[in-house]
């Protein structure tokens, strides 16, 4: 953690849903701590998820109906656990490194891209129905909410080894986590393959 950070404490945070696009990207550029890469993963993540529901909504599948449900909730999820990712990050900072129960808050703050990580690949099958059964006429959709995913679930890995890179024992959830990102991450590859062949 720059040293820097813990003269910059904010007193109070807006909370990023109930800001403007560019409001939320300014609050991003300026110079405080949050909210940092671990909330903007979790907006891309709910990113792609508003883009399934598009498909979704203007697909006549019977089969696809259940995830423009699935999608919005799994987006209100990451929205949430992005204003949970800047509340993480501040209870660090507040904490400092000394603190007795330092350790026990890094994991705290590292279950959060771990949540992150675990919505994202759960909307992996989802983008699988909507590729096979989906309105084509917005196929690039798919492939961008893959792109998104990608993205999500390899920026909250960065967040997840920065929080445990100094922990000696990290709990075998977070292990796991891991685990299933790679998975995952082979799966929206082919399917970006896909959606590049369904183009051409």
């Amino acid at each position: 953690m720059p040293s820097d950070f813990t003269k910059i404490i904010p007193m109070t945070m807006p909370l990023l849903t109930e800001l403007s696009i560019s409001n939320y990207l300014s609050s991003v550029a300026e110079k405080q701590p949050v909210p940092g890469g671990g909330a903007v993963a979790a907006i891309v993540g709910a990113e792609a998820c508003a883009l399934q529901t598009k498909v979704a909504v203007f697909s006549s599948n019977s089969e696809i109906a259940p995830i423009v449900e699935s999608s919005k909730k799994t987006q209100r999820k990451l929205l949430e656990l992005a204003e949970k990712d800047s509340k993480a990050f501040l209870a660090l900072m507040k904490a400092g490194k000394k603190s007795k129960n330092y350790e026990e808050l890094l994991i705290e703050a590292a279950r959060v891209p771990v949540e992150v990580l675990r919505m994202s690949v759960l909307q992996v099958s989802s983008l699988k129905v909507l590729l096979k059964l989906g309105n084509l006429n917005l196929v690039s959709d798919i492939g961008i909410s893959a792109l998104l995913l990608i993205s999500s679930i390899k920026s909250s890995l960065l967040n997840i080894k920065i929080n445990t890179n100094s922990i000696e024992s990290i709990p075998e959830d977070i292990l796991l986590a891991e685990f299933s990102a790679k998975e995952a991450l082979k799966e929206l590859e082919s399917l970006c393959l896909e959606v590049e062949d369904a183009i051409s």
